[in-house]
C-alpha cells in the first residue's frame, strides 16, 4: 500500500468562480505511481469547495445565477453581525462580510470528492472533471490531493 500527497497554492480572483483543476489532479496521480486505489480532494477552506460535474459553459452560467438566487450577497447574516459573531474572527472579517459563502458551501457538501483511481488514470465519467469552487472574495487558497493504493 502506498500514500502519496500533493498541495497546490492558488490565488482566486474572487466572487464566485469556478476552476477546472482535473489536469492537475491527474498530473498528481501519474506522479504518484499509483496504479489502482483512490485520489481524495480536499479544500482546507470553509468557504470554497471541490465538485466534479459537466463544466459545460450553460450549466455553469446557471448554477451560478443560482446559488445567488438562493444565497443573496445583500441578505441578513448572522455570521456578519458583530454584536452576534464573537469566534474565530480574522481582521479582514469586519471588512468583508462572506456569510453568504458559508451558507453556499454549506449548501454545496462536503470539501472534497474522492475519485477511483485504474490503471493509473482518474475514473471519471466522460464530461467529468474535478473543479475548484471558489465561494468567497479574492484569496490564497490551496487544495490538497492524497493518493492511497497500490
Amino acid at each position: 500500500m502506498k500514500v502519496f500527497q500533493s498541495e497546490t497554492e492558488m490565488r482566486t480572483a474572487g466572487g464566485l468562480r469556478v476552476h477546472d483543476i482535473t489536469d492537475d489532479v491527474a498530473g498528481t496521480v501519474r506522479e504518484s505511481g499509483v496504479r489502482d486505489g483512490i485520489a481524495c480532494v480536499y479544500s482546507p477552506h470553509t468557504t470554497c469547495c471541490i465538485r466534479i460535474t459537466e463544466p459545460q459553459n450553460g450549466f455553469l452560467d446557471s448554477f451560478v445565477d443560482l446559488l445567488r438566487q438562493l444565497v443573496p450577497h445583500d441578505h441578513y447574516y448572522a455570521h456578519d453581525d458583530w454584536d452576534k459573531r464573537t469566534e474565530n474572527i480574522c481582521p479582514e472579517d469586519v471588512d468583508f462580510a462572506n456569510g453568504h459563502s458559508h451558507c453556499m458551501a454549506m449548501l454545496l457538501g462536503t470539501a472534497g470528492e474522492s475519485i477511483p483511481i485504474r490503471d493509473g488514470e482518474l475514473l471519471l465519467g466522460e464530461w467529468q472533471r474535478v473543479l475548484f469552487l471558489e465561494l468567497d472574495r479574492e484569496r490564497d487558497r490551496r487544495w490538497l490531493v492524497q493518493i492511497v493504493g497500490s
